[in-house]
């Protein structure tokens, strides 16, 4: 489905149907949408929500589907900043054009049934679903912003950020799998001259803590404020300013220098249309040049060879030997497990330590997608082979 019928949902946007009255300040789960048999929502409405005003959207997509568990990620912020939360029960990890059609249900039930801001609607999603939600938003032109949570982008090209359509905040814990891709997912956007920022944290492949929850919902406000599309005074803009100014300056240049540049540059990057930021400037210049910096950069794409070379290395012999698991010989497997724990080991230090556990975690999700395949089931072979491979990866957990 290459071409999203994104522009019917919001004609639906006009007709102003009387909305049910729903509590307000709750997160409330499967309500049906409307014309389908078996398709339902959660919906959270902060408690000023006001049913004739217009108001901004977030509409979430879950890898799993399960709508209340996803919004109470993103409640607390949507409360601060008045937004309604939406997020689908049907829609997870598949087919797109699966997705593609609840989407566009659900979006119809929505701008039908609600007062949205024409220029308010965000999407957000996690793995499966930050992938699906920057689909959506590249393919239709009627997207304020994405954040985007642990993934980057489809294979399709249809799917990818081809020109300035939406800002994009990405977010990703530096222990996740998708690190590397999120940060290749920076460097092509900023290369389009797209409006993308990546907040990173010490985490691993899940939902965002609520501080950077909290700060994406900042960025796309300053974001929407320079586009034109949100008016904010200017006693407002430098409120947010000094906020995010304390969040930069309270992450430590020495001990994590690599997430002190990432703060500032954004700081810079987010304000430089309203204020003089030339102290911002020389900040990052002198975090450049530090030792710690240049250490802990070169320690990190040290890291990323390593860890591009593992996973082509283990990934073209877990595919030759799930095809014969009866034959495969686990005794390599053992000898590269204990080659790669002598590696960390020897070299040592914050970013192979985060390589190690992304390596693994990576290695353990392809085994598990491999097992999970639609219409294929496993042999008792390829099983067993899986299980001593998932020992091998989490010792621990097989004593």
């Amino acid at each position: 489905m290459k071409n999203f019928l994104f522009l019917l949902a919001f004609g639906l946007m006009l007709i102003c149907n009387a909305q049910k009255g729903y509590e307000t300040g709750v997160i409330i789960d499967s309500i049906p949408v409307g014309n389908t048999s078996s398709e339902t929502f959660a919906l959270y409405l902060p408690t000023t929500y006001k049913s004739n005003l217009l108001s901004s959207i977030l509409i979430v997509f879950s890898p799993s589907g399960r709508g209340k568990n996803a919004l109470e990620v993103f409640k607390q912020s949507a409360e601060d900043q008045n937004y309604i939360l939406v997020c689908s029960n049907n829609s997870r990890n598949g087919a797109y054009d699966r997705n593609f059609a609840i989407a566009e249900r659900l979006f119809g039930h929505i701008f039908s049934n609600f007062n949205i801001k024409e220029k308010g609607v965000y999407l957000a999603g996690f793995s499966g679903g930050s992938r699906f939600v920057s689909a959506i938003a590249s393919m239709s032109g009627q997207i304020e912003g994405v954040i985007a949570c642990g993934a980057g982008f489809s294979q399709l090209p249809y799917h990818m950020p081809a020109a300035q359509k939406f800002a994009y905040a990405g977010i990703c814990g530096e222990h996740d799998m998708n690190y590397r891709e999120m940060l290749d997912a920076k460097t092509y956007l900023t290369q389009l001259g797209f409006q993308n920022t990546l907040f990173s944290f010490n985490g691993n492949h899940r939902w965002p803590p609520q501080e950077q929850i909290a700060q994406a919902f900042s960025w796309l406000e300053i974001q929407s404020v320079k586009n034109g599309n949100l008016k904010k005074s200017k006693s407002e803009i430098l409120e947010n300013y000094k906020e995010q100014y304390a969040i930069s300056k309270s992450i430590n240049e020495t001990e994590q220098p690599l997430i002190a540049y990432e703060r500032y540059e954004r700081l810079a990057e987010s304000y430089k249309n309203f204020f003089e930021l030339d102290s911002i400037v020389d900040t990052m210049r002198a975090i450049q040049k530090s030792t710690a910096y240049l250490n802990e950069l070169a320690a990190r794409e040290d890291a990323f060879k390593i860890e591009r070379d593992l996973t082509k290395t283990f990934l073209t012999r877990f595919n030759k030997d799930y095809e014969k698991a009866g034959n495969a010989n686990m005794k390599w497997w053992e000898k590269e497990f204990q080659k790669l724990d002598k590696l960390v080991a020897k070299k040592g230090g914050s970013q192979i330590e985060k390589m190690h556990y992304r390596f693994r975690f990576n290695l353990w999700v392809i085994i598990f997608e491999k097992q999970d395949l639609p219409d294929f089931e496993p042999t008792p072979e390829q099983k067993a082979f899986c299980q001593q491979l998932y020992d091998l990866i989490y010792p621990e957990q097989a004593k």
